[in-house]
């Protein structure tokens, strides 16, 4: 039951990462003339985000990680980890609250699967 539960979490969170990512999709191409090109490069930025946490829900519900191997499995896990840290260190004034809060959940996450697959080993 639990891992229906999970799938159910994934697929929920994926449903939500493209609903978001086509409403700024659809506002980037209607207002591309008018607007702060800051801001826009902005909502670029958060785009490229979005897209990385879609492609990895879609390999989680899929499976794949299951194909690599547990250290390749920490290595990605780390580099998600320091991309995203750089990521909020550099655009921590133009991300809104909640992707915010997001991210740093997310980052305890990934810290979490950290400890645990070095403790592993």
């Amino acid at each position: 039951m639990e891992d229906f539960e999970k799938k159910d979490r994934q697929l929920e969170n994926l449903e939500n990462l493209v609903e978001k990512h086509t409403r700024t999709e659809r506002h980037l191409e209607q207002y591309s003339d008018i607007g702060d090109p800051e801001n826009k490069e902005n909502a670029k930025k958060i785009q490229k985000v979005r897209e990385a946490e879609m492609e990895n829900l879609e390999r989680k519900i899929k499976d794949e990680d299951k194909f690599i191997s547990p250290e390749e499995h920490l290595e990605n896990v780390k580099q998600n980890y320091q991309n995203t840290e750089n990521y909020m260190e550099n655009n921590q004034d133009s991300i809104d609250e909640e992707m915010y809060k997001n991210l740093q959940e997310k980052q305890q996450h990934r810290e979490e699967q950290i400890n645990f697959l070095e403790d592993e080993d």
